[in-house]
């Protein structure tokens, strides 16, 4: 029997292996926190090992442990806080999948775009920086805006849009950052599965506003593409980017820039794309992507899935202190399928999960779903005011 290694992080629906893997065909392995057991049980699994925290020195002693008792076969880790220390047992171990420098490709941003220059994927101009001297040099040279950023991180954390010299913050250190040149245009993301160089699943969608103004306290939304024109010309853009980066049996998330009718590569990542993705991809199409990327990394074939039109709506706290919805418990769209409003709130903590709100959509068209993103987005937004003395409230509807 083959021998699968789960390194498991969380707790919540798409966190139960049980539904992904038949723990009666093939010896499974945990490496776990402590705290997020609940989907574990002893009596059908090869080993269990239970960590108070999953750094990767420690995750890769137990790996090893595990793996002398039994080889294994596959590393399985669905969370990207744990995609380097899932590269580095593969690696070390010589076990099939990414390996460390595999997983750099789809984990730092200039690595990304060095393995891209060869390719005929467009990118933007870039430089790695280690002063603020080298980031004035960068900002002049391109005569207008440029991005800061961390060359690996997630959810736009440390991104910041300088426009002038005065825009360069003054960073203790500049280690491990990058600039790239500020383009204009529409924001799109991919979310894939790789199985055998083909993708039986495969979604464009554009964003509503950006994963930065959503850091800023802007709402972000989503809404999937219905131009199969566009589509199949994405699709040629991303078997191009999975082929240069070393991308195969897995999930993807891939974001780039439509910009003057060209494709414009902005970052990859090697995983199931975050915040609503993968529930409303659960909830509108029956489809669950951990399930599929499993799978995919497991060499099981996949059969092809048809999409539908979908969207979702975030809507952070933009206030410092806590927040309230003046009339608003519901909204009414006959598009939407799933809301959560927290009719008020007192946190501020940057987060996907903890928001004041988040719905979701499904239609016959993207200018359907679109337009009642847009509705909703402009309701929420109105309605949203600052309240200093809030208690938790929730309304939830599906």
């Amino acid at each position: 029997m083959k021998h699968v290694l789960i390194i498991n992080r969380y707790d919540d629906e798409l966190s139960d292996f049980n539904k992904y893997i038949d723990h009666d065909a093939v010896h499974v392995s945990y490496i776990s926190l402590t705290e997020t057991m609940r989907y574990i049980t002893s009596s059908n699994c090869y080993y269990i090992a239970g960590l108070e925290q999953l750094n990767e020195e420690d995750v890769l002693k137990e790996a090893v442990k595990i793996y002398e008792k039994k080889p294994i076969d596959y590393v399985i880790a669905i969370s990207e806080y744990d995609l380097d220390a899932a590269a580095r047992i593969r690696t070390e171990l010589n076990i099939v999948g990414a390996t460390v420098e595999d997983n750099l490709l789809c984990r730092n941003k200039k690595k990304m775009k060095d393995a891209l220059a060869h390719s005929t994927v467009r990118y933007p101009k870039y430089a790695e920086v280690s002063s603020h001297q080298d980031i004035e040099k960068f900002l002049q040279e391109s005569g207008s805006a440029i991005i800061l950023k961390p060359q690996v991180g997630a959810a736009s954390e440390g991104v910041i849009k300088i426009s002038e010299l005065q825009d360069i913050p003054h960073l203790s250190s500049y280690a491990g950052y990058e600039v790239e040149e500020f383009i204009e245009g529409d924001i799109y993301h991919v979310d894939a599965i790789i199985s055998d160089n083909k993708m039986p699943y495969f979604k464009v969608s554009k964003y509503i506003n950006t994963c930065l103004d959503f850091r800023n306290g802007a709402p972000l939304g989503s809404v999937t593409i219905d131009n199969s024109e566009f589509i199949q010309k994405v699709e040629r853009f991303t078997l191009d980017v999975c082929k240069f980066l070393k991308l195969k049996d897995q999930a993807i998330h891939l974001e780039f820039i439509e910009s003057k009718g060209e494709l414009i590569f902005l970052e990859v990542g090697g995983r199931v794309g975050g915040g609503e993705i993968p529930f409303i991809t659960l909830r509108n199409e029956s489809v669950d992507l951990y399930e599929m990327w499993i799978k995919a990394a497991m060499n099981i074939p996949l059969e092809p899935v048809n999409t539908k039109i979908t969207g979702f709506l975030m809507m952070p706290n933009p206030y410092s202190s806590g927040f309230l919805f003046n009339g608003i418990k519901e909204l009414e769209n006959e598009t939407i399928t799933y809301q959560l409003i927290q009719e008020s709130g007192d946190h501020n903590n940057f987060s996907y999960e903890n928001i004041p709100a988040k719905i979701h959509f499904m239609g016959e068209s993207q200018i359907q779903v679109e337009d009642a993103i847009k509705t909703s987005m402009k309701i929420l937004q109105s309605a949203i005011c600052q309240n200093h003395h809030s208690s938790l409230s929730l309304s939830e509807s599906s």
